[in-house]
């Protein structure tokens, strides 16, 4: 895991949504920010971000919070106030794409991010 800082926070002057998902993506990935798509700037975002994760060699897959993640993403409330994409490992937050670095109030989803192994 590369820790990406997000460039667009929420509330951005020009009207862009916030990409703190695209850097907990290219974090997890070890990608640069700019590898990585905006995914939320199209209504089929979810299924982009399948897509991307899987070509570089990760089932995304839902999780309820109470159910261990070793490699992934969690989502939730920000002091912010908006919803939050977070770097997950190991059962706890390793990195807040946000400058603040703030975290979560707490964790309503996780997303792992299962190896696609041989076979599969």
């Amino acid at each position: 895991m590369k820790p990406v800082t997000q460039t667009i926070l929420h509330g951005d002057p020009t009207g862009v949504p916030g990409n703190c998902l695209q850097a907990a993506v290219a974090s997890l990935l070890d990608l640069p920010l700019d590898a990585v798509p905006h995914f939320i700037l199209h209504d089929d975002w979810l299924e982009r971000l399948a897509e991307f994760c899987m070509a570089h060699g990760y089932q995304p897959i839902m999780r309820m919070p109470d159910v261990p993640v070793a490699y992934g993403m969690a989502w939730g409330p920000s002091v912010r106030g908006v919803r939050h994409a977070v770097v997950w490992v190991d059962g706890e937050i390793a990195w807040d794409p946000h400058p603040s670095r703030a975290g979560l109030l707490k964790v309503t989803e996780l997303i792992a991010f299962e190896p696609i192994g041989d076979g599969q």
